[in-house]
């Protein structure tokens, strides 16, 4: 798989506006649906991040010839290019072509805005950049080593105004949880607002029985392995936090990450979700091995588990050292 667009049957004007949305390293490659049959479709399917396709402009076989194609290699453990849709499709289309079992998002290419562009654009951009920090530390971390699952509470949304209320952590090893902390909650110099309570089931009194700031990071710090990577989802939010925290207390977050819900969007970016811990599902995934006993925790170890597996079968990448497998371009550290 290359970061190569193409779009099928697509306007100049069209064209023109993904090259804005778009950051350069994607490759905008126009197709005429003239120029289309089963084998073009085949090595299309076989190169493309993502298909734009307006069906208008297809026929019947061709489209089907697309969907299917996309379906093959989902079933295949092959990579997936994501598939969109610029216009809707004709009844007949929508009579006769099969059709997957997500939904493919139709994208208004000619909107000032437009939701399910806006998706997708976050998506592909997130699937281009890399979403961990300080991978030489943990470049030789295979995924069936250990992991540690890290999930946080907060006062609000702001880093700087608002604080860590609590931390959970797991450990995570073959697939599996072999160790889960109970949750470090952290005192508070006021009371927790009443949203707050309500959204995290956190109390006041849960609070007080807590730590102070310092003390949880001293804990986070004194995890053992210096070099096992933390798993976060919503990295802006989490290591956000992590950083302001670290600094309000005269140190530095650099333990090594991986943000797993922008990992996922390469082996499963042509689900379009725009929560990450739908994934699991949507993908049937199941394991009868240890999970943690936390409901957020629970949705973390999934969504990575899955992704992991993704990974490893689709993608033939097994440790974070193989990352650049994943992108067409040469990666920043």
């Amino acid at each position: 798989m290359t970061n190569d667009i193409f779009c099928v049957g697509l306007t100049r004007t069209e064209l023109q506006t993904l090259g804005v949305l778009l950051p350069t390293t994607f490759q905008i490659i126009s197709v005429s649906p003239e120029e289309l049959n089963h084998a073009a479709v085949e090595r299309v399917i076989d190169q493309a991040r993502c298909i734009i396709l307006n069906p208008k402009q297809l026929s019947v076989d061709l489209l089907d010839d697309f969907l299917r194609g996309q379906d093959y290699q989902r079933w295949n453990d092959a990579p997936v290019p994501i598939i969109l849709f610029s216009d809707t499709m004709t009844k007949e289309q929508r009579r006769e072509v099969f059709m997957p079992e997500y939904p493919i998002l139709s994208v208004d290419l000619h909107e000032r805005f437009n939701r399910n562009r806006n998706l997708a654009v976050k998506l592909l951009r997130e699937s281009t950049l890399p979403c961990w920090q300080n991978r030489e530390a943990m470049r030789s971390n295979m995924f069936n080593d250990a992991w540690y699952l890290i999930d946080i509470e907060t006062t609000g949304l702001d880093r700087w105004k608002d604080r860590i209320i609590a931390i959970r952590i797991a450990r995570m090893a073959n697939y599996e949880i072999n160790w889960e902390r109970p949750t470090i909650y952290i005192r508070q110099d006021k009371p927790l607002p009443t949203q707050i309570s309500e959204i995290t089931g956190i109390t006041d009194d849960m609070l007080a029985g807590g730590v102070s700031m310092e003390e949880a990071l001293e804990e986070l710090d004194s995890l053992p392995c210096r070099d096992t990577p933390f798993l976060f989802t919503n990295e802006d939010f989490a290591t956000g936090f992590l950083n302001a925290e670290y600094l309000r207390c005269g140190k530095t977050f650099d333990r090594p990450y991986v943000a797993i819900d922008k990992l996922a969007n390469i082996p499963f970016g042509y689900l379009m979700q725009r929560k990450a811990w739908n994934i699991p599902a949507l993908v049937g995934f199941k394991t009868l091995r240890k999970q943690p006993l936390d409901e957020e925790l629970q949705k973390l170890f999934a969504l990575t588990a899955c992704t992991f597996e993704a990974l490893q079968t689709r993608c033939d990448v097994r440790c974070p050292e193989e990352f650049a497998k994943l992108y067409a371009t040469e990666l920043c550290e």
